[in-house]
């Protein structure tokens, strides 16, 4: 018998800004002058639900690069390196409106943001979108400018985030999913009691980070807690990930090193309690597609040589927090160290020098590079999957808009749905059962989060 095909979810990463990846917006294909207006935002996701993508992924920056001495690179503003950027989250709704079964995923910070602020506001775009909002949970990047611009006193230390970060998840989740009973809210006109005192619940915290005393005012929504997305790549930060992550981004680019990392992830998951298969693992990924291969090959030439080597590096300052045009070309990364992008900063500290690691950049930065006609593309990403065990692709844009994704979809994704490896019929119901295979739309009844519910409370079953 034939082997069955995993079908794969599919994502495409955004950024609300000119450009994700500095001096993209330069490209003639680029239309960087729409990207404050719902109306573009909207017709990509039109494009992207009609096609059969499962979710739009926004990955949200409070801010932008700056090093530790208050200062922002020239570059930053001159030439767009993630500077404008402007609030995802307040988009959503007005994209769920002109879609029918398309899921969002918007990131959003543990260090700069708080539990009830959060929980509030992902709990109404749940229900204004029917289920489709998901959470990126992040402990920020650019922490030296979340000190400038947010009054923090201090860079928070790698470790001490993801301590801050357990308590705030947890937090979100005793609102979202203990905060309400079932059946709480009967809205019955005849006895005038729109809900019952009995089944809305006191939330008393006080921890290390936070203290909550109070109702939890949002009314349950269709999925209570958003689907969690996670992407920690540290030891400490992949071991938050199995803890609480639905679905895991991954951002590597070498097969062998993906296959290792879906089973440590898997492996990570089950001594969690979770079952290994239980998280979806979605690897970042860029298409170039062309008429035939040489077509492709030029088109990503010219995208991998539009960023200025400032830009790049004012990019990569963002995300570790180490600002390489401040060394020697002829030097390594081996004893530099940071609080900020630990893992990012780990990957190349290898030996390369200064100077080859920002001429690299454009090349290392992100996921898989697949670049070829739509048949090579498409046996590629079949390949990938095989070897590495991996869910799905996150598809990482290359121009901003549209026009990064035209092209796969019209002639990428009707190849894949020949291998078998996506679905016939685009997936629908609420994000989480669209992207985890559940039955519902709540949390599955062995996530951390569903120690929260009343009834195990009640029953002295959950969560201290």
């Amino acid at each position: 018998m034939p082997t069955v095909k995993k079908e794969l979810v599919l994502g495409a990463f955004e950024v609300m800004a000119p450009t994700f990846l500095a001096n993209s917006w330069r490209h003639p294909l680029a239309r960087p002058e729409e990207f404050a207006r719902l109306s573009f935002w909207q017709d990509l996701a039109r494009e992207l639900d009609a096609g059969g993508f499962d979710f739009l992924f926004f990955a949200e920056h409070l801010a932008y690069p700056m090093d530790e001495g208050d200062r922002v690179p020239e570059v930053v503003v001159k030439e767009a390196v993630q500077f404008p950027v402007h609030d995802a989250l307040l988009a959503i709704s007005g994209l769920a409106a002109v879609t029918e079964r398309l899921g969002f995923f918007v990131t959003a910070s543990t260090t700069a943001g708080q539990p009830y602020l959060n929980a509030r506001s992902f709990g109404t775009v749940d229900h204004l979108t029917a289920g489709r909002i998901g959470w990126n949970i992040v402990t920020s990047d650019m922490q030296t400018a979340l000190v400038r611009l947010l009054g923090h006193d201090t860079v928070t230390a790698h470790d001490k985030r993801y301590a801050k970060a357990d308590e705030f998840v947890q937090l979100c989740l005793q609102q979202w999913e203990g905060g309400w009973g079932e059946d709480a809210q009967p809205m019955d006109k005849q006895s005038g009691v729109f809900n019952d005192p009995e089944k809305v619940h006191w939330i008393d915290h006080d921890g290390e980070f936070y203290s909550l005393h109070g109702y939890f005012p949002i009314a349950p929504s269709p999925q209570r807690t958003p689907t969690l997305f996670q992407a920690g790549a540290s030891p400490r930060g992949k071991d938050f990930a199995a803890k609480y992550a639905e679905c895991i981004f991954t951002q590597e680019r070498d097969i062998t090193k993906t296959a290792a990392l879906v089973k440590d992830l898997r492996a990570r998951a089950e001594a969690q309690g979770r079952p290994g298969d239980s998280i979806k693992i979605i690897n970042g990924m860029s298409a170039i597609v062309g008429e035939t291969h040489q077509e492709a090959v030029a088109l990503r030439r010219e995208l991998l040589d539009a960023p200025s080597r400032e830009a790049m590096a004012s990019l990569f300052m963002g995300w570790s927090g180490v600002n390489l045009m401040n060394f020697d070309p002829e030097t390594t990364l081996a004893d530099v160290r940071t609080e900020i992008g630990q893992s990012l900063l780990s990957q190349y500290q290898d030996g390369r020098t200064v100077g080859e690691v920002i001429d690299g950049l454009r090349e290392t930065m992100g996921g898989f590079k697949v670049t070829g006609t739509a048949q090579e593309v498409a046996d590629e990403l079949e390949h990938i999957a095989e070897e590495t065990g991996i869910d799905g692709y996150l598809v990482e844009h290359s121009f901003g808009g549209i026009e990064s994704y035209r092209d796969f979809i019209h002639q990428v994704m009707p190849k894949m749905r020949e291998k078998g490896i996506l679905p016939q019929t685009p997936r629908r119901g609420s994000l989480r059962e669209m992207l985890t295979g559940a039955e519902t739309s709540r949390l599955a009844r062995d996530h951390p989060g569903a120690a929260f519910r009343h009834e195990h409370l009640a029953a002295g079953t959950g969560a201290a």
